[in-house]
C-alpha cells in the first residue's frame, strides 16, 4: 500500500512539469501563473475552423534537466501546429522536437483548416525527460464555427462593440500581443449570426474598468464558438 501511494505521489509530481494554459494567462519566468488566481483548465478546448487557436505550454523542470518537447496529434495532421519560445512578450519560432534544460514557456498555435471535420482531436504536448514521458491529455473540439474566407477584421471586440479605438501592435512583429490581436480579429469576423445586443451584454459596459482577471474574455469566445 505504501509503495502504491509513493508511486501516485511521484506521478502527480511529474505531471506538474508540463502544463497548458489559455493565451491570456499571465505567467512569470519561473513558470508560475500570476493571474488569474484560478486559471481555466485546458483539457477539451473548442477551436474554430479557418482560424488559429493559441495556448501556452509550460515546461517546469530544475535547471540543468535536459528534455525534449513534442506535440502529438490523432488524427495525424488534424491541425497545423506551430511552436514559439516565449521570451518576455517576444515569440521565437522553434521546431519540434524542442530541446531545453530549464523551465520555459512556449506559445502553441493551432491552425485549423476551413474544411476540417467537426470532431474531437487529440493535440497532446508530450515531454521526454529523465528517460520518461509526461503527456498532457488535451482533446480539442473542432466546432462548426468558421471564420469567413477573406474576412479579417481590423479591430478587436472592444472596437466592434463600443466603437473605441484600440492601439494595434507594431506590424511585422511576432509577439504575444500581436498573436492576441490576430485572434481577437478572428473573433470579430465570427458574430454574423450573433445579436450585437447579446455581445454587449457579455462584454459589459464600455466604460467599465478592465477586469483584473485576464481570462475574462474567454466567455465571449465560448459564446462565439457555439454559433452555427
Amino acid at each position: 500500500m505504501k509503495t502504491a501511494v509513493f508511486l501516485l505521489l511521484v506521478s502527480a509530481a511529474w505531471a506538474q512539469s508540463l502544463r497548458v494554459y489559455s493565451e491570456f494567462a499571465q505567467i512569470d519566468t519561473t513558470g508560475k501563473v500570476t493571474a488569474p488566481a484560478e486559471p481555466r483548465e485546458i483539457l477539451s478546448p473548442a477551436i474554430a475552423r479557418s482560424a488559429f487557436s493559441s495556448f501556452q505550454v509550460v515546461v517546469d523542470v530544475p535547471r540543468g534537466t535536459l528534455y525534449q518537447l513534442y506535440v502529438a496529434q490523432n488524427p495525424e495532421n488534424a491541425v497545423e501546429v506551430t511552436l514559439y519560445r516565449e521570451n518576455g512578450d517576444r515569440l521565437e519560432p522553434v521546431r519540434q522536437p524542442v530541446s531545453g534544460d530549464s523551465t520555459q514557456g512556449f506559445w502553441m498555435d493551432l491552425g485549423t483548416a476551413r474544411d476540417a471535420p467537426v470532431e474531437r482531436i487529440k493535440v497532446e504536448p508530450q515531454l521526454h525527460v529523465n528517460n520518461d514521458w509526461v503527456i498532457y491529455p488535451m482533446e480539442a473540439r473542432v466546432m462548426e464555427a468558421t471564420v469567413p474566407d477573406g474576412k479579417r477584421a481590423q479591430q478587436g471586440m472592444r472596437s466592434y462593440i463600443c466603437g473605441a479605438t484600440e492601439e494595434a501592435p507594431p506590424p511585422g512583429t511576432v509577439s504575444i500581443l500581436n498573436m492576441r490581436s490576430r485572434n481577437a480579429q478572428q473573433d470579430v469576423a465570427l458574430p454574423a449570426a450573433a445579436p450585437k445586443e447579446e455581445l454587449q451584454n457579455l462584454f459589459g459596459a464600455c466604460d467599465a474598468p478592465p477586469s483584473p482577471n485576464p481570462e475574462w474574455y474567454l466567455h465571449i469566445r465560448d459564446y462565439l464558438l457555439r454559433l452555427r
